[in-house]
């Protein structure tokens, strides 16, 4: 399957060695693609920050700095940190001495001269010795960024003994409130050490590796910078089924709609979903779908709370739907939404249904009998659903599968967590699905491609998140019915950094999960 066009191949260190070879071909181009890691990466970690609060006017900048081509990148950001915060103040640690550190790295030093304080590290310094340093540097206040550049995709362990002082000592100083690493955390790479240095966030410039994808904590959040590296006709040598999304995905939704159109020419989404004891699932579906861009919605809700919840999304039709007398749906009323699915384009179920056996009934006569795409989420998502897949009537539309990785342990039958491409796509194979496997970093598998949604982050880690999410891509998916994948990458880019605009705004604590619907506008809109 051809991958889709706003995605960039993940490539293991090797590999992204060899291609940056091909095409960073004199010092030139080498020093340009620098400026415009070090400048990306500088501008990322001020807009990162304000997840915590706003940037202070005294920023304090720590700079981790190597002898190679990280050490350069990880100096020009901090210099555009110094450009942008004019009142901060920079700190250097150099691991080894300015002469013998490369050309580009020491060009990168030359542009700081006079604007930091430096460090020359000795080869034998111990971490207790360099911790009392920094509170030395810093006067005891510590940093509010530091930004690791000190061993780049090059490294392969062991690590040195000077590298590996310097990151204990930093692992264990409590006084940096964002950790950044550039392209790779020190210590990562296709053969890491056990000990790495501990990033909030990395910054992959032009390439994004694999190790960043691999579940390593230190690894953090990943932000990918595209450099420009894949805009020519040069594709990596090896085959790759591994790709980031890059936030382009969003901008086919950024142009002006045709004047000819009316509401049934953006498609309509049905949504199954809720119970009495869990109306708010539904709700919260039902509020992303209108917001997606959708022409109609219609909502299949337990009977019971129905009008409730039409009073509260007007802009859905609602259908009363019998219940049991535990308060979920029943399985005898399907001709409700079988007898009017020739309106429907997309059919969403599960948020909010509760794990009974109605619940498992209603989803499973769904897959057999719709033959319009079917997103089966939450309550819906049951081992005895997914085996009928595979026995779906051919020429009709995909299934899609939205678990977390509790949920799909549990369809795959899984012994611990895997969020592995392997296991994926084997799954996606077995069971005929399209899958979006939520987690840290959203993977959407259409069987053959992985596709990783860095975007999003803590502020997702609270109720209803995912049922925000499964409204949205329902509500992308009932659009356009011939490209279900790159609206399932539409769906998971905005809600990411849908999610981000708030934390940015409110931090990620103090929120409410809902409030990322009201992002979503601003996001498409850049605002």
């Amino acid at each position: 399957m051809k991958p889709l066009v706003h995605a960039h191949p993940i490539l293991n260190c090797e590999e992204s060695r060899a291609f940056e070879a091909k095409i960073l071909i004199d010092q030139d181009a080498e020093w340009a693609a620098m400026k415009q890691a070090g400048v990306g990466i500088g501008r990322q970690v001020a807009e990162d920050f304000r997840e915590l609060t706003a940037v202070p006017k005294h920023l304090r900048v720590l700079g981790l700095i190597g002898k190679g081509n990280n050490g350069g990148d990880a100096l020009i950001a901090c210099g555009q940190l110094l450009a942008d915060f004019p009142r901060a103040s920079g700190t250097l640690l150099l691991l080894e001495p300015v002469d013998q550190m490369r050309p580009l790295a020491q060009r990168a030093l030359q542009q700081l001269e006079g604007r930091v304080s430096m460090c020359v590290l000795e080869p034998d310094a111990s971490a207790e010795s360099i911790e009392a340093l920094l509170d030395e540097k810093s006067d005891e206040a510590g940093f509010d960024v530091g930004i690791d550049g000190l061993l780049g995709m090059a490294f392969k362990a062991p690590m040195r003994e000077n590298a590996r002082n310097v990151i204990q000592a930093v692992n264990s100083y409590d006084k940096i409130r964002l950790r950044a690493a550039v392209d790779l955390p020190s210590g990562c790479g296709d053969l890491s050490d056990e000990l790495r240095f501990r990033a909030d966030f990395c910054y992959a410039t032009g390439i994004a590796k694999a190790p960043l994808f691999e579940g390593l904590v230190e690894c953090g959040r990943v932000r990918y910078l595209d450099l420009g590296f894949f805009d020519g006709t040069g594709q990596p040598e090896a085959a790759v089924n591994d790709f980031v999304l890059k936030p382009t995905v969003l901008d086919p939704l950024r142009s002006l709609r045709s004047p000819f159109v009316d509401k049934r020419s953006f498609g309509h989404l049905f949504i199954v979903g809720g119970s009495s004891s869990m109306p708010g699932a539904l709700l919260m579906s039902v509020q992303a779908a209108v917001r997606s861009g959708v022409g109609l919605v219609t909502a299949f809700a337990p009977a019971s709370v129905a009008a409730t919840l039409a009073a509260q999304v007007p802009e859905a039709m609602w259908i009363a739907w019998p219940e049991s007398s535990s308060g979920t749906l029943i399985p005898r009323a399907m001709s409700l939404i079988l007898d009017r699915i020739d309106q429907a384009t997309a059919v969403l179920v599960g948020p909010g249904m509760g794990k009974d056996r109605n619940t498992e009934m209603i989803a499973q006569e769904l897959v057999k009998a719709v033959e319009l795409p079917v997103i089966l989420d939450a309550d819906a998502l049951r081992t005895r659903v997914i085996d009928l897949v595979r026995k779906r009537r051919s020429g009709y539309g995909p299934v899609l599968v939205t678990p977390h990785m509790g949920e799909f342990m549990r369809v795959a039958k899984l012994a611990r967590p895997d969020y592995s491409s392997k296991t994926l796509t084997t799954f996606c194979r077995q069971f005929e699905v399209l899958a979006t496997l939520k987690g840290p970093m959203t993977r959407i598998c259409d069987g053959t491609n992985v596709y990783v949604n860095t975007f999003g982050g803590p502020v997702f880690s609270r109720g209803g998140s995912g049922d925000i999410l499964a409204g949205l891509m329902g509500g992308m998916i009932a659009q356009d019915r011939c490209d279900v994948v790159a609206s399932m990458a539409l769906a998971v880019t905005l809600h990411g950094l849908a999610g981000e605009s708030l934390a940015r705004e409110h931090g990620q604590v103090a929120v409410r999960t809902t409030q990322v619907i009201e992002k979503f506008s601003e996001v498409l809109r850049g605002e």
